[in-house]
């Protein structure tokens, strides 16, 4: 059997045709959505690291600016004459607890004077024949400051004060007598002071000698 196939027929199929090859290629070409959802990500994270990384090199530049006096200064912000200076993003500022100052040790104390004032003459309870009174009183003192002043105290009212520590004393009555020495400073303030001894001044009766 013939089959006659006009030309309209023929059109009709090559358009039915090109059509089912290009939906073929778009099936075949277009990405499944959970592929497109993926590649969108990982587009985002490069931006974002791209971002993030010029940011922080940004973050660490410092200038180092020269002004024309020699004067350094630094700053974040770039200018003509600034000098970039590049720092680790992981820098960390550590401060020295400074070292406590070493005090000098405390100066040794010095040692007051043991000053001690010895009777040389005359001895205790010392008896003394002087019909005119007169007798001599000798005192000491081994570490006696540079000037030191002695003073001698009879009958317990202050005599007489002087550097050598002998006293001659005149017109004393006879009988008991008690006296000490003390070492005094240039104020009068007492250092030291002998103990206090007695001594006995005789004279010879007017009636002896009749």
């Amino acid at each position: 059997m013939l089959v006659k196939i006009t030309s309209t027929a023929i059109s009709v199929l090559v358009l039915l045709a090109s059509l089912q090859s290009v939906t073929a290629f778009c099936q075949t070409s277009q990405p499944q959505p959970s592929d497109a959802l993926e590649q969108r990500a990982e587009d985002t994270d490069s931006t974002t690291t791209l971002n993030d990384s010029h940011q922080g090199a940004k973050a660490n530049t410092i200038y180092k600016v020269v002004a024309d006096d020699g004067s350094v200064t630094f700053t974040d912000k770039p200018s003509a004459n600034a000098t970039p200076m590049s720092f680790d993003g992981k820098t960390q500022n550590v401060v020295t607890a400074a070292t406590p100052p070493t005090l000098p040790p405390p100066p040794p104390e010095k040692k007051k004077p043991n000053y001690a004032v010895s009777i040389l003459t005359p001895a205790p309870e010392a008896t003394i024949r002087n019909n005119l009174g007169e007798l001599t009183i000798r005192a000491a003192q081994p570490n006696a400051p540079k000037a030191p002043l002695y003073r001698l105290i009879f009958d317990n009212a202050q005599y007489a004060s002087n550097s050598s520590g002998i006293f001659k004393l005149e017109g004393i009555n006879r009988g008991a007598h008690t006296f000490k020495v003390e070492l005094t400073n240039n104020t009068g303030k007492t250092l030291a002071s002998s103990p206090l001894q007695t001594l006995y001044l005789h004279q010879a009766s007017a009636l002896i000698n009749n």
